[in-house]
C-alpha cells in the first residue's frame, strides 16, 4: 500500500525545512510526497525546490485557502493511503511502516494517534485520544495524525470549503457518523505548533465547531440526542470560559458581582479542585474575595490535596450559608441537581456555564481579541 503525504504552505519559510525532513527521512521508500503552495513570497519556494529531488509533486498558484489546497492534494494524490502534514508541523520518525500495518492488518478507514502539541516555551504536552464518541461535540481527533484510505475521500467527498477553520472537523465528523472504521494507534505520530490557523480565529473556529456538530446531530440514536446537544453547548460554553480564565480574567469577578448575585461579604466555596477550580481560586484571591475552602467528589482528591485551602467532602454543604461556584467542566449539571438535593435554602449556587454565557456577551460588546 502506497501512502501519499501532502504538505499545504504559505509564506512558511521559518517551519517547512523540518516538515520536509520529517517526511523524506522515513524509513520507507512506498510513498510520494505532494507540496501544495499557495503562491508564496517569502522564503518557501527556495527550501521546497532545495529538496525537489526528494518531492514528487510541487505545485505553487492562488488558492482560495487552506482547505482548497488540501483538497488539491488529495486530488492529484496516487496512493492509497493519504496523510496531511501542514507546514509548521512535523512526523515522528519512523511512522510510515506502523501505518501501513495498520491499514494491512485490519479492514479500517481511518488511523490516528496522539499528538505532541508544542507550546511558545517550548513546553510539550501530549494529545491523547480517550473516547472517539467525543467526536461528536469536539474535534479529539488530531489532524496532523490522521490517515485516511483515498478511496473513503472517493466516497465521502474532501474538505468542504464553506467551513474556512474547522472544515478538518467536518470531515471526521462526517466520517464517523457514516460508519467509517476508526483505529487508534496509541503512539506519537506527529508534532504541532501551538499558534496555527484555528487557535488564530479562535472564536470564528468555535463557532464552526458548534454549527459542524449540530449539523450532524441527527445521525446520533435518539436516546443520545439530548446527551449531544448538551454537550454540543457545554464545549462552545467551555471553550470561552477557559480563555476568560486564562486571558481576561479579570473579567470573572465583575461578572459575579455585577450580574450573577456575588456579595462582598459572602462566603464562598469552590466546587472542583481541577485546573479550574484553582484558577478561578487564584482569581479570586488576587482580587481581595477570599474563597473559604475547595469541595469535591473525588475521595482521592480530598485526602491527597496538599494546598490551600483543604480540600473537604461535599456533605459539608448541608449546613452551610453562602456562595457555591461549580468550577467542574463536565458534571456541572449533575452537581447543581446533587446541591438541590442538599435542601438547603441558604446555598446559592453559580456554575461555570453562567458565567460563560455572561463572558460571551461582554467578549461580543467589546470586541476582545486573543
Amino acid at each position: 500500500m502506497k501512502i501519499s503525504i501532502i504538505t499545504v504552505c504559505l509564506n512558511s519559510e521559518r517551519t517547512i525545512e523540518q516538515t520536509i525532513q520529517s517526511v523524506i527521512n522515513q524509513k520507507d521508500d512506498n510513498y510520494e510526497y505532494i507540496i501544495i503552495d499557495g503562491k508564496s513570497t517569502d522564503g518557501t519556494m527556495d527550501i521546497v525546490n532545495k529538496y525537489k529531488k526528494y518531492i514528487t509533486t510541487v505545485l505553487s498558484e492562488t488558492d482560495s485557502g487552506v482547505y482548497d489546497a488540501m483538497n488539491k492534494g488529495i486530488s492529484i494524490a496516487t496512493g492509497d493511503i493519504i496523510g496531511i502534514i501542514n507546514s509548521d508541523d512535523w512526523y515522528e520518525p519512523d511512522i510510515f511502516k506502523k501505518i501501513r500495518k495498520c491499514f494491512q492488518d485490519s479492514s479500517v478507514d481511518v488511523v490516528h494517534g496522539k499528538l505532541n502539541a508544542i507550546h511558545n516555551d517550548g513546553k510539550i504536552e501530549t494529545y491523547v485520544t480517550d473516547n472517539t464518541e467525543e467526536i461528536r461535540y469536539a474535534m479529539n481527533i488530531y489532524h496532523p495524525t490522521i490517515f485516511v484510505k483515498k478511496e473513503v475521500y472517493e466516497k465521502y467527498g474532501m474538505f468542504d470549503l464553506k467551513f474556512k477553520i474547522a472544515a478538518d472537523y467536518d470531515l471526521v465528523l462526517r466520517l464517523y457518523v457514516n460508519d467509517a472504521k476508526f483505529f487508534y494507534l496509541d503512539k506519537v505520530l506527529a508534532n504541532y505548533r501551538l499558534g496555527g490557523l484555528s487557535e488564530q480565529y479562535n472564536f470564528k473556529c468555535a463557532e464552526e465547531v458548534r454549527r459542524i456538530s449540530q449539523n450532524y446531530l441527527s445521525y446520533a440514536a435518539l436516546n443520545r440526542r439530548n446527551y449531544f446537544k448538551r454537550m454540543i453547548k457545554r464545549q462552545f460554553y467551555s471553550f470561552f470560559f477557559d480563555e476568560m480564565l486564562s486571558k481576561y480574567s479579570f473579567y470573572m469577578v465583575s461578572i459575579l458581582m455585577e450580574s450573577l448575585g456575588l456579595g462582598l461579604n459572602d462566603n464562598i466555596i469552590i466546587f472542583g479542585v481541577g485546573n479550574w477550580g484553582a484558577k478561578a481560586y487564584r482569581i479570586l484571591r488576587e482580587n481581595r474575595v477570599e474563597s473559604l475552602l475547595f469541595v469535591d467528589n473525588d475521595k482521592e482528591k480530598q485526602s491527597s490535596f496538599t494546598g490551600k485551602p483543604k480540600v473537604l467532602s461535599p456533605e459539608i454543604l448541608k449546613d452551610f450559608e453562602g456562595v457555591v461556584l461549580v468550577m467542574v467542566k463536565n458534571y456541572s449539571q449533575e452537581i447543581l441537581v446533587q446541591l438541590k438535593e442538599f435542601n438547603n435554602p441558604n446555598l446559592y449556587c453559580i456554575s461555570w456555564e453562567e458565567i460563560a454565557a455572561e463572558y460571551i456577551q461582554l467578549r461580543e460588546k467589546y470586541k476582545l481579541k486573543i
